[in-house]
Order: C-alpha cells, then sequence, then structure tokens
C-alpha cells in the first residue's frame, strides 16, 4: 500500500511538472499600445504612447531645426533616446525616411505608390531584417510583417480622438523600432 501511494505521489508530481513546462512553453498575447499625436504642437510632430493602462512610456518630439522633419523616439520618463526618425526630401515626392540609431542609419523606410489610391506600402530594409507594411490609407489600418510573418498591425479605427492610434506588437520585437515605423506611417499620411 505504502509502495502504492509512492508511486502515485510521483506520478502527480511529473504531471504537474509537465504540465508547468507547456504552460511557461504558451506564447504570450500580443501588447498593445495607443499612440497619440497632440494637437496644438507649432511645427512640430509630437505624439505620446501608453500602455494598456493609461501609463506614458514613450514620447516622439522634434529633434533639430533643418530641411525635412527629423524627429525622436525616447523614454518618456528618463529622456533616453531609442530611435531618431529622418524625413529625407525627394524631388519625385515620394516619402523616404530614415531610422537613425546612434547616429547611424539602421533602417530606409520607402513608400511604393498603389494605383487608383487602393492602398499604401511600404517596404523597410533594416539591421533587424525586411519589412513589409501594407494597409488601407483612408481607414488608416495596417498590417507590418517581417518574413511574411505579422509582427504588429496599426488602426485607427477603434479610436475617434484625432490621430489616435491602437498598435498591437507581437511578442519578442524591438518594440522602439516598431513604433518607429508607425510614427513614419502617420508622418507620410499628413504630408
Amino acid at each position: 500500500m505504502a509502495r502504492l501511494a509512492l508511486q502515485l505521489c510521483l506520478l502527480v508530481n511529473i504531471l504537474v511538472m509537465v504540465t508547468s513546462l507547456f504552460m511557461s512553453t504558451k506564447l504570450k498575447a500580443p501588447t498593445t499600445y495607443e499612440m497619440k499625436q497632440k494637437l496644438l504642437t507649432v511645427g512640430t510632430s509630437s505624439y505620446t504612447i501608453k500602455d494598456k493602462q493609461g501609463t506614458p512610456l514613450y514620447k516622439i518630439g522634434f529633434k533639430t531645426i533643418g530641411l525635412g522633419k527629423h524627429l525622436q523616439l525616447t523614454d518618456y520618463n528618463t529622456g533616453k533616446e531609442y530611435y531618431a526618425i529622418k524625413h529625407i526630401l525627394n524631388p519625385l515626392g515620394l516619402a523616404k525616411y530614415e531610422i537613425r540609431q546612434n547616429d547611424r542609419v539602421i533602417a530606409d523606410v520607402k513608400r511604393k505608390v498603389k494605383l487608383l489610391g487602393l492602398g499604401t506600402k511600404f517596404t523597410v530594409t533594416s539591421k533587424l531584417g525586411t519589412y513589409k507594411i501594407n494597409g488601407k490609407f483612408r481607414s488608416r489600418d495596417f498590417k507590418i510583417k517581417k518574413d511574411a510573418q505579422l509582427v504588429a498591425t496599426i488602426s485607427k479605427k477603434f479610436f475617434h480622438v484625432h490621430d489616435t492610434y491602437g498598435i498591437k506588437i507581437e511578442n519578442g520585437q524591438d518594440v522602439p523600432f516598431i513604433l518607429s515605423l508607425a510614427v513614419v506611417l502617420d508622418e507620410v499620411l499628413h504630408d
């Protein structure tokens, strides 16, 4: 009888360990952010990015004066710069942006024109990989994919406030980088 009880106890312990192993490898849900552009900014774009609880985490503000816009994405509390976003002026009027880190270009974002205004497409060539951004210009809903895998969605349809977006980022992504791409999208939509 004692031997049977010991075997049952051992079996229960094994089941608990196996269950906890599968539970720890379960995929986490994507993280959602809210990006809102301030309404009253004079000559500059200024955004605040908050988590689901409404806590400000990042801010984007005007960095320098010069040709084209030059923005920076920083930590809301410490001011640490994650990325700088520079609009490269193009004589053809096509949108091109650079995302920089420590004054080095790490990504080029180029807009591709779709016929008849049916959508917006961007290609992002970066040190983090190649991204494709597709979306509907009018509804401002976009999907960001890396190697055909969805890494983020950007949507304005659930927000009725001027220039507010919901950004859902899959786990394992460089969050400030994806947020920088969201800023580029909004900047292009306003040009």
